[in-house]
């Protein structure tokens, strides 16, 4: 289920696919300590979950523990294993900073297309998320600049986080279990957030910081 491949890019921790993240986690740990010392604390690896958007809810408890376990992702790479290699079929680079003692990551960049942000807790962004980035957060996300990109929030808190951008043009967002496609362009503040069921944008009030009410 869980085993290290070596490619022509890299180490990858190759995940296949399961049912059990609980499990799979375990499995991690034992894998990574049962290699001693082959690793260094701060060693760069590739992740590669077989069925990705599957088990998309899961990745940032996976990049949690392989951290917790002193090794950095570098890249997320989507795609299977072959007969003789690992068959990647899109990379994405992980951006690695701005963790913070209250376990919020804070990152002061741009987001290019093909970048990303895992993270199991909050997350701010203070630049733009372009299209093609993606951030994928267990609670709320913040960004300070224009949202574009792929934002899914609330992997671990659910549908009480929310996603705030100063302006918003993103065709997908996801907060929880639920998902949503947009095609209006917010050029202010906006917050969405879950009601009745359904992912909503409200202009985002300053003076009450929150949903304007009206």
């Amino acid at each position: 289920m869980v085993d290290f491949k070596m490619t022509k890019d890299g180490l990858v921790l190759y995940i296949k696919d399961y049912t059990d993240i609980v499990d799979v986690l375990q499995k991690i740990e034992d894998k990574v300590k049962a290699m001693g010392n082959f690793f260094a604390k701060g060693d760069k690896i590739m992740l590669l979950v077989e069925e990705h958007e599957k088990h998309i809810s899961d990745i940032p408890k996976i990049v949690a523990r392989v951290q917790e376990l002193g090794l950095t992702i570098s890249h997320v790479l989507m795609g299977s294993e072959g007969k003789n290699d690992v068959i990647i079929r899109k990379k994405v680079d992980m951006v690695n900073q701005g963790d913070t003692r209250s376990g919020t990551k804070l990152v002061k960049k741009n987001l290019r297309s093909g970048q990303s942000i895992i993270h199991s807790g909050d997350v701010i962004l203070v630049g733009n998320l372009h299209a093609g980035a993606e951030i994928v957060a267990g609670g709320s996300v913040v960004i300070f600049g224009r949202c574009q990109g792929t934002v899914r929030a609330g992997i671990n808190e659910g549908r009480e986080s929310v996603i705030i951008a100063l302006s918003f043009e993103a065709p997908f967002v996801q907060i929880s279990d639920l998902k949503g496609t947009f095609t209006e362009k917010f050029n202010y503040p906006v917050i969405l957030h879950v009601k009745a069921g359904r992912i909503e944008v409200g202009k985002y009030d300053s003076k009450i910081g929150g949903i304007e009410v009206g």
